[in-house]
């Protein structure tokens, strides 16, 4: 039986650890450039498609660009639409927020013995004592801002030469692998750009379906705003698992500060039966197999991305990962790794009979 030098060993460990500091150190750099990768490779269909119809390289690189423009500011025209409407109904929101202080601080009173006018005292001392530490906060909000907008930027210049100079980095991916290996190498290319834009466009068709069914769901229990709730729900989802979670609680704080306790249980129903249905029947036929990420390590994945790049990292790693697997499945030495990483279930078998029927059809 073949065993691992000790020296072996520690270069890989070594290797991991340097990987890992160069990536957190490095990550106004490494973010970007990613995100900018996985865009081009969701965006790369589209540009041959309109390369097939007789448009040059460039324009057509130009259009997917303002494609993606269009997209972000039809989301954030709907968003600020939804906003003011969100303000108009502001008032009564804070009345009735103002009757659920009132009752907790009567329920304080009666099991504690600590009168109201000495409750808000307290709550006034805590608040004066975070003063600064909010002031600080605001401070890094308005640099975060400034940050995304330059980090947007750089994403959109990184895409337009991803996309437009494609030829060149491919060819160069190439060039660094032996001759007899360069078909496997132009394989292993296809099927990375395969697994990235599909799971762009299945957490897009994901995040489409549950805005579309939140926002008839909380229409029909009469939840105030259901369109700008449905959005603020399913943003987060672009993380999968933890996304649903932190997604959900607006809507159930918003029906909880309605006024009406019977509207929460509803709510909660709808949430979890669009779950239910986008994780067994919407997910598993828009991606399928494409990611083959077992669920195991799609959470280490997430962890270890807020670990080192935060919300971008839980966004990014995941994509990342199933990239590693391919490449894993691709070179001999590297089964093990791959198979570490696969999703042992597979895909399930209705996905497999409905798309053999699409695809006769």
């Amino acid at each position: 039986m073949k065993t691992i030098s000790i020296y072996r060993a520690n270069a890989i460990i070594l290797l991991g650890i340097l990987t890992v500091v160069a990536l957190h150190y490095g990550k106004a750099f490494f973010i970007p450039l990613f995100f900018s990768i996985i865009l081009s490779m969701l965006m790369l269909p589209v540009s041959k498609k309109l390369e097939s119809w007789g448009m040059n390289r460039l324009l057509s690189t130009l259009v997917c660009i303002l494609i993606i423009l269009l997209f972000i500011a039809v989301i954030l025209f709907v968003i600020s639409a939804q906003a003011v409407s969100f303000s108009n109904d502001l008032p009564q929101i804070q009345n009735q927020l103002q009757q659920m202080v009132d009752k907790v601080q009567q329920w304080i009173q009666q099991q504690f013995g600590v009168a109201p006018q000495k409750q808000i005292q307290f709550v006034q001392s805590r608040i004066s004592s975070l003063s600064q530490s909010a002031n600080n906060f605001a401070t890094s909000v308005v640099k975060g801002l400034m940050g995304i907008i330059t980090s947007f930027a750089l994403v959109m210049l990184y895409m337009l030469f991803l996309l437009w100079q494609r030829d060149k980095y491919k060819n160069f991916s190439l060039k660094l692998v032996k001759p007899e290996n360069k078909p496997e190498a132009n394989r292993t290319i296809s099927s990375i750009t395969e697994v990235a834009s599909a799971y762009l466009v299945g957490r897009l068709i994901s995040m489409l379906f549950l805005a579309v069914f939140y926002s008839i769901g909380f229409s029909v229990v009469g939840l105030q705003n259901p369109i700008l709730l449905s959005i603020i729900a399913v943003l987060p989802t672009i993380v999968p698992y933890v996304g649903a979670v932190i997604g959900g609680l607006f809507p159930l704080i918003m029906a909880f500060v309605s006024g009406s306790t019977g509207m929460v249980l509803p709510v909660i129903g709808i949430l979890a039966a669009a779950q239910l249905i986008d994780n067994n029947l919407i997910e598993p036929f828009v991606m399928g197999a494409k990611m083959d990420l077992s669920p195991l390590i799609t959470v280490v994945a997430i962890v270890l991305g807020e670990l080192i790049w935060g919300i971008a990292g839980m966004i990014l790693f995941v994509p990342m990962f199933a990239i590693i697997r391919i490449v894993c499945e691709h070179l001999p030495a590297l089964h093990p790794y791959g198979y570490l990483l696969e999703d042992e279930l597979g895909e399930p078998d209705w996905v497999k009979k409905l798309k053999n029927k699409f695809s006769k059809n």
